[in-house]
């Protein structure tokens, strides 16, 4: 198959070289041939399913047996017992999960789709991993739910390229304004471009600053950061967001608006997870820059019927905060500026607008505008709650056939997203219900104060 080079025009510069990992621990061992060739259906290239995940003729994939039982897993916590409030999981780690996920995945891939199975004795952890520069979290989720219909037998729509891999600009294709829409300030081209690093010598700056701050954390001088999982109940968080709906209700209505009163419970997350951050840290007027992922596939034209868009449809939302300012409000109003900030980057034209600076932009070296210095100058938390990974049914490669398969946990990653550099963090729904799972990056001190940002009057 003749190799042609893919580079879009729309997408996150961020991503260029990062892969996106889902990692699933399923109730029942799975068939490993089965497997491998629903992997080879999906990637090759039929005549009207042309060559969105194709890799000519080879099929990346790979099987392992295992020792482990299900139990292991369990007992690590990957159904923790119901917590009042937000719990690290300690035995939980996830390096050993990703070490099992993502055996023999190079650290440069060369195919864009992979697929990875370990099976247990009485289940199976499979790992799928595309590119992020193809693909966001909402493609790889639907390439997942591809495969499970390929599995059940079930027709799936044509992967295609989006048009800004043929030279078309998204930008055009974003969608008229239906019905009255609240007025709010829209981001423009100046305000998306300010939000990234741009040049030789400013990005050159950028990366001698953060390998300073690297040598100093690996010297101790500087607190480093540590990798967790964390299982916030999704009692509490409904709690925590009722309460900062009542506190919001009743503040009275600015002309010029700083914080929206509907925040969301990925907001309150969003807005908690900042406070457990900076609460150990001198109080200074030092600035914060919180990113954070946002889709703009809702307001880009559709593909054809029966085709489906395989694209990194991410836009990037940047809220300027200050560590006393984060120590200071209240989690009501931080979760409220959030939305607000959610709000303003998703109208049409701020989307427009990025979507203009990224194709502008598309040949040149982009990474985030960062104001401050040190461990954490900056925050990212990407959200994956709005998908439903309990539905993914994977009983067609079962070695029981009839007998209901589940997923059990849900592993997120994206690698080569400098991980580990400053705060980050992905959160998902539990598949079992009752709450939010949280991967995520913090220093020691944060981690240990955690507990005390469990209590909701504290908040």
């Amino acid at each position: 198959m003749e190799e042609t080079k893919y580079r879009c025009q729309a997408v996150h510069p961020f991503t260029c070289r990062a892969m996106v990992f889902t990692g699933l621990i399923i109730d029942a061992r799975l068939d490993e041939g089965i497997l491998r060739k629903t992997t080879a259906e999906l990637v090759r290239a039929w005549p009207d399913r042309p060559w969105a995940l194709s890799t000519g003729s080879t099929v990346d994939f790979e099987g392992q047996e295992s020792h482990q039982d299900l139990a292991y897993w369990m007992q690590r916590g990957i159904q923790p017992s119901a917590p009042c409030r937000p719990t690290i999981i300690d035995n939980l780690s996830p390096q050993e999960l990703d070490k099992i996920f993502m055996f023999n995945v190079p650290m440069k891939t060369e195919n864009v789709f992979l697929v990875r199975v370990t099976v247990l004795r009485d289940a199976t952890m499979l790992c799928f991993g595309i590119s992020h520069h193809l693909a966001d979290g909402t493609a790889s989720y639907n390439v997942i739910r591809a495969y499970c219909d390929l599995l059940a037998g079930r027709p799936i729509a044509s992967p295609l390229l989006p048009p800004d891999s043929r030279g078309k600009r998204l930008s055009d294709r974003v969608t008229p304004t239906k019905g009255v829409q609240r007025p709010l300030r829209d981001v423009g081209y100046a305000e998306h471009l300010a939000n990234f690093t741009t040049g030789l010598w400013p990005i050159l700056l950028l990366l001698v600053s953060v390998s300073w701050n690297l040598l100093l954390r690996q010297l101790g001088l500087q607190e480093d950061l540590e990798e967790r999982f964390v299982y916030l109940p999704a009692d509490w968080v409904g709690a925590v967001r009722k309460r900062a709906l009542e506190t919001l209700s009743m503040l009275p209505a600015d002309p010029q608006p700083r914080w929206d009163n509907q925040p969301t419970k990925n907001n309150i997350i969003n807005a908690w997870f900042l406070k457990t951050i900076y609460s150990t840290v001198a109080r200074s007027n030092a600035p914060v820059d919180f990113y954070g992922p946002l889709s703009y596939r809702s307001v880009v034209e559709p593909p054809p019927k029966g085709h489906y868009w395989i694209h990194n449809s991410i836009g990037l939302l940047r809220e300027r905060l200050t560590v006393a300012q984060i120590q200071q409000e209240s989690v009501a109003m931080l979760a409220g500026r959030l939305r607000l900030a959610t709000l303003r980057y998703t109208t049409r034209r701020s989307i427009q607008e990025y979507l203009r600076v990224c194709e502008d932009h598309a040949s040149y070296r982009m990474l985030p505008h960062i104001q401050g210095q040190g461990t954490k100058p900056m925050v990212m938390v990407t959200p994956w709650t709005g998908f439903d990974f309990s539905g993914l049914d994977f009983s067609g490669a079962s070695c029981e056939p009839g007998r209901p398969v589940q997923v059990l946990f849900v592993n997120g990653l994206v690698r080569e997203m400098r991980e580990g550099v400053w705060p980050s963090a992905f959160t998902l729904k539990s598949v079992q219900g009752g709450g939010y799972w949280m991967r995520a990056w913090n220093t020691p001190s944060g981690w240990r104060n955690l507990d005390r940002f469990g209590d909701i009057d504290v908040l």
